[in-house]
């Protein structure tokens, strides 16, 4: 008696455990019947057959090598995989082995007895042709079924990214954390770290999971760019999917800080606070920052790129990390104290901050459209109170009523879109007290960018 293993496989939501058991069954009564004992039996349970990637079908592969038994039995030929070019590839390594492959319900080209079936070649191929068809088939099904619905705005799947939740196939804004997402974004784009925005979190005693935030999480918040409403997939571009959470501009302005902090990983303990900003007065390049110890003593300085890393022969000697951030902080400190300076900052900022603010159509309307609605359900209720009551009536107030709900909805989450407007005085406390308790956040809201030479240095702000 020749001894088997079963291998049985379910590929989707749609087939269950009952299917594997349906297999099983079957593969048990032929082996009864052709005198095999089964020894073992491995199962993939949701896995495709389009590829070998399976977790039991890999470990038979595997235990072929040593193992005593003879015959690998299959429901049908599908099961053992869909993928023309792989199931040769998996037959020549059994057969490498000294197994074959049986179908209990297909021929095969292999006889239990070791002989060739002539009939089960050319049937096993046509089998195989069959089940890769339908894979493709389905597939391209699949994929369309999914067109169908980006287009129309439905969520098709996957993980629901934190801010959102699925409500008949659409996604929705979950606005309680849409409100801590636009503050990460905000902080970041003015400078945060990411270690500095979770500290900010846990003070405010905002949670996620009932722990602080994770570096991970806030990570992962501050790369998903469908926060902004666009989302991309095989070169198709949809807006329709994801309600927008985060404006684009402080999108694109969190991106590109998450570019250049690719470019050299800020240490945490011991930020450079020019990073990106310094130049080479002699040759143009950047300055990098570096560290270094000596005696046990760890220091840090600016340092000409041309010099480290295209080894030229730049005059620029390196210069101690604090001496440079201390001279560029007294000098927009000085600035600051310059009132003509400090009048204009300011001014330039609420004459910016009163064209935002003002900026707010869609609001306006959204209050302009709910105010007609309120007047509407007055006139109806007047009315049914001086005794006009009629099916179209009530339907209509039902209609109303439901506008208006929907309207307040709208205008809560668009007021949290709006700008809170800052007096003269708070901006003045905010840029007096910035530079000492967070000077990264002035640096980079003024500074545009520093030119050091060997006796002086060139400081340029934005305009």
């Amino acid at each position: 008696m020749k001894s088997a293993v079963i291998y049985a496989r379910y590929s989707c939501s749609s087939q269950t455990e009952q299917s594997i058991e349906g297999q099983l069954d079957v593969c048990k009564k032929f082996a009864a019947s052709n005198e095999l004992q089964i020894v073992k039996v491995y199962a993939d349970r949701a896995m495709t057959g389009t590829n070998d990637n399976r977790p039991d079908f890999q470990q038979m592969l595997k235990d072929s090598e040593k193992a005593t038994w003879d015959v690998v039995l299959v429901y049908a030929i599908d099961r053992f995989g869909r993928n023309a070019i792989e199931i040769a590839v998996n037959k020549q390594k059994l057969k490498k082995n000294g197994k074959i492959l049986i179908s209990a319900t297909q021929r095969t080209s292999d006889n239990l007895d070791g002989t060739k079936n002539l009939d089960g070649i050319i049937l096993e191929n046509v089998y195989i042709g069959i089940a890769e068809y339908y894979s493709a088939e389905l597939s391209q099904k699949v994929k369309r079924g999914q067109l169908e619905s980006r287009k129309k705005g439905q969520f098709c799947g996957g993980g629901v990214p934190y801010g959102y939740e699925v409500i008949d196939k659409k996604l929705h804004i979950v606005e309680e954390k849409a409100r801590i997402i636009r503050f990460v974004f905000e902080q970041y784009a003015i400078g945060m770290t990411v270690r500095e925005i979770i500290d900010q979190l846990t003070t405010l005693g905002i949670y996620h999971n009932g722990e602080p935030f994770k570096k991970t999480t806030i990570c992962k918040m501050l790369a998903n760019q469908r926060y902004s409403g666009k989302y991309e997939l095989h070169g198709v571009e949809y807006d329709n999917i994801y309600p927008r959470i985060v404006d684009q501009a402080i999108v694109d302005k969190v991106r590109e800080k998450l570019a250049q902090n690719k470019q050299g990983k800020q240490n945490a303990a011991d930020p450079f606070l020019l990073k990106h900003k310094v130049f080479c007065g002699y040759c143009g390049r950047s300055m990098l920052g570096e560290g270094g110890s000596k005696n046990g003593y760890v220091y840090h300085y600016y340092k000409c790129c041309g010099k480290k890393n295209y080894h030229t022969d730049c005059p620029k000697s390196q210069i101690r990390k604090e001496t440079l951030e201390d001279l560029v902080v007294n000098a927009i400190k000085d600035a600051i104290k310059n009132n003509q300076v400090f009048e204009r900052i300011i001014d330039h900022l609420l004459k910016t901050q009163e064209e935002l603010y003002s900026d707010s159509a869609v609001l306006a309307n959204l209050l302009d459209s709910k105010a007609h609605t309120e007047v509407a359900i007055q006139n109806i209720v007047k009315g049914i109170e001086k005794g006009v009551v009629s099916n179209a009536t009530n339907k209509r107030l039902q209609e109303l009523e439901n506008a208006l709900a929907e309207l307040e909805k709208k205008i809560a989450i668009e007021k949290t879109n709006q700008i809170v407007p800052l007096s003269r005085e708070e901006i003045e406390k905010f840029y007096t007290e910035c530079l000492d308790k967070h000077p990264r956040i002035m640096l980079d809201a003024l500074l545009d960018k520093v030119i050091v030479f060997n006796d002086y240095l060139e400081i340029y702000f934005k305009n």
